[in-house]
């Protein structure tokens, strides 16, 4: 298959999905979508036109988004199949990218300036910027410049900044020294929230219970789309502020199974 029928094929599926889904529930649209994926929805309507390809790893994270079952993923991705190695190829420079962004993006104000621009209220000022931020006119100013030059950001026609990229997440487990900076700096700015924010501007609860540990990649799948359910929830309606969303399972005891067996410790 060569790589415009690629492009065709995986334009028309998109094109069909989306229709599909309106059919279902009239409020469904391209925004609707593009938050879903948690892209920009100028991106999406390009590639529906045809004037941007669509990537595997942005084929991924449609599939991802939508909870695609088995038939619809493996029709997805066979656009692609024709192409092993050069699709190979793609997908290792989408993984590498993948690891360079969020190396590169480790600190956590990269990330709230992607999500100041749907901010109503936003404007290009590196001085409204790091007020907003509680961060430097500097910090902003190299961030916004790294955020262009990684691709996470471009500017339109107007010369207006918007979010393109589809690399701020990983749809598979990806240990990095980035990543657990990030993290880090997250748990850092719940526990000053605690401390300083009133309560009715943060919600910090847990929950202890016994599991049983097969179902923890079923359950973070679960965790993954209950985000993607809140952002959308909270991203209705006028935009006033920049949240984080953090969600906890974490172990804390040992495993009672002994080397992937039902022996159970006394």
């Amino acid at each position: 298959m060569e790589t415009n029928n690629i492009e065709n094929e995986t334009r028309t599926w998109l094109a069909q999905l989306l229709e599909s889904k309106t059919k279902k529930n009239p409020q469904f649209s391209l925004r609707a979508f593009a938050r879903m994926v948690d892209v920009n929805p100028a991106v999406l309507s390009r590639v529906l036109s045809g004037k941007r390809k669509m990537t595997f790893n942005l084929a991924v994270r449609i599939a991802d988004a939508l909870v695609l079952g088995p038939e619809e993923r493996e029709r997805l991705y066979s656009f692609y199949l024709s192409h092993d190695t050069e699709r190979s190829d793609q997908d290792k420079r989408e993984k590498e990218l993948s690891i360079e962004c969020f190396t590169a993006m480790k600190e956590w104000y990269h990330y709230g300036i992607t999500q100041l621009l749907f901010i109503d209220e936003f404007r290009e000022d590196f001085k409204w910027m790091s007020r907003m931020l509680g961060i430097s006119e500097l910090e902003v100013k190299l961030a916004v410049d790294r955020l262009l030059r990684l691709e996470i950001l471009d500017r339109d026609e107007r010369g207006q900044l918007y979010r393109t990229s589809t690399h701020l997440s990983t749809t598979t487990d990806i240990a990095s020294a980035g990543i657990r900076h990030f993290q880090k700096q997250i748990l850092e700015k719940a526990i000053h929230s605690l401390e300083h924010d009133d309560i009715h501007e943060r919600d910090i609860t847990s929950i202890t219970v016994a599991i049983n540990e097969d179902k923890i990649k079923e359950a973070k799948a679960e965790i993954k789309k209950f985000r993607i359910r809140m952002s959308e929830f909270m991203g209705e309606g006028e935009k006033t502020r920049v949240y984080n969303l953090g969600i906890h399972l974490i172990p804390l005891t040992k495993s009672s199974k002994i080397n992937g067996g039902d022996t159970r410790e006394v």
